[in-house]
C-alpha cells in the first residue's frame, strides 16, 4: 500500500516536472522591438536627420575571444557622419614652431598686429653636410658664430634663414587649411580656419546616439545585420521590462523540473527502504 502511495505521488510530481519543462523549451523568448522604430537600417544605408546625412557604416555580429579559449558574440552598428565647415581655432606664442606651406618655422616675434616667424633650418645636417666648417656652433661676445675656415660667421649669416612676417587678417597655408590670422598680442597669436569634421560612434544593444535634431535614439537589433533606431525610451525600456519578466519565468520553470525530478528520486528512493515492522 505503502508502494502504491509513492506511485501515484511520483507520478504527479514526474508530471508536474515533465509540464515545468515542455513549458520551458517550447515557450519563445520575445525580441526588444519598438513598434515604429524611428529608422531601421542595415550595412550601406544611408539617411537623413535634420539636414544632416548619417550613414550605417557597419551592422554585424562581432565575436570576440576571451580567456582559455572561450568566446563571446555580440552585435554592434557603426554609424559614421561628417559635419561640413566647423570653425577650428588654434593659438600661437613665441618660442613655438609651426607648420606653415608644408615648412616648419619658428615664432619668433610679434608686436601689435603681425607676427614673425623664422624657417626652422637642421644646423647640425647643415654644418655636417660643409667640410670648410667645424660640426659646431661657439658663443662669444658678439654672439653665436661658426667656425669657417678658422674664421668666425655669425649664424644669422651662416644659416641664413627666411624670415616672413604675417599680419591680422592674412590667410596663411597653415596644417593643410587655410587659416586666418585673427588676433595678434605681445602675448600670443590666435588663428582659425574651417573644415569638414568625420565623425563615427559604434553602437551596441542599450546604447544612445544624439543626432542633429537633439534628439536622443536607443539602438536595438532585431537581427544579426539589423539595427533600428528609436527616440521612444519608454517603449524600448518596456520591451526590455518584458524580456527580463520572460527570462525570470524560464528560470522559475527550470527550477520547477529540477525539483519535482529531485522529490521524485528521493520518493522512490524512500519506497524501497527496508521496513523495521
Amino acid at each position: 500500500m505503502q508502494r502504491r502511495a509513492v506511485a501515484v505521488y511520483v507520478a504527479l510530481f514526474v508530471l508536474i516536472g515533465v509540464a515545468s519543462y515542455t513549458l520551458m523549451v517550447t515557450a519563445e523568448q520575445p525580441q526588444v522591438a519598438v513598434e515604429n522604430p524611428n529608422f531601421q537600417l542595415s550595412s550601406g544605408d544611408g539617411f537623413t536627420v535634420d539636414g544632416q546625412s548619417y550613414t550605417a557604416a557597419t551592422v554585424e555580429e562581432v565575436t570576440e575571444e576571451g580567456g582559455h579559449g572561450s568566446t563571446s558574440t555580440h552585435r554592434e552598428a557603426t554609424l559614421e557622419w561628417t559635419v561640413a565647415n566647423v570653425e577650428n581655432t588654434d593659438d600661437w606664442a613665441v618660442g613655438d614652431t609651426i607648420t606653415v606651406d608644408e615648412r616648419e618655422w619658428n615664432v619668433v616675434s610679434t608686436s601689435a598686429s603681425s607676427v614673425t616667424v623664422e624657417e626652422a633650418i637642421d644646423r647640425t645636417a647643415i654644418l655636417e653636410a660643409d667640410p670648410a666648417a667645424d660640426n659646431t656652433t661657439y658663443s662669444g661676445d658678439n654672439g653665436e658664430f661658426v667656425l669657417v675656415d678658422d674664421e668666425r660667421v655669425p649664424v644669422s649669416e651662416y644659416f641664413d634663414p627666411a624670415t616672413v612676417t604675417f599680419t591680422e587678417g592674412e590667410t596663411v597655408p597653415y596644417d593643410g587649411q587655410q587659416a586666418t590670422i585673427d588676433t595678434v598680442t605681445n602675448e600670443s597669436i590666435t588663428v582659425s580656419w574651417t573644415a569638414d569634421e568625420s565623425n563615427s560612434q559604434t553602437l551596441k544593444t542599450g546604447d544612445t546616439i544624439t543626432l542633429a535634431d537633439n534628439t536622443t535614439y536607443t539602438a536595438y537589433f532585431t537581427g544579426a545585420n539589423t539595427v533600428e533606431l528609436t527616440d521612444n525610451a519608454e517603449a524600448y525600456q518596456a520591451s526590455v521590462s518584458e524580456q527580463e519578466t520572460f527570462s525570470q519565468r524560464v528560470t522559475g520553470l527550470r527550477w520547477v523540473t529540477f525539483t519535482a525530478g529531485f522529490i521524485a528520486m528521493l520518493l522512490i528512493a524512500f519506497a524501497f527502504l527496508p521496513s523495521r515492522y
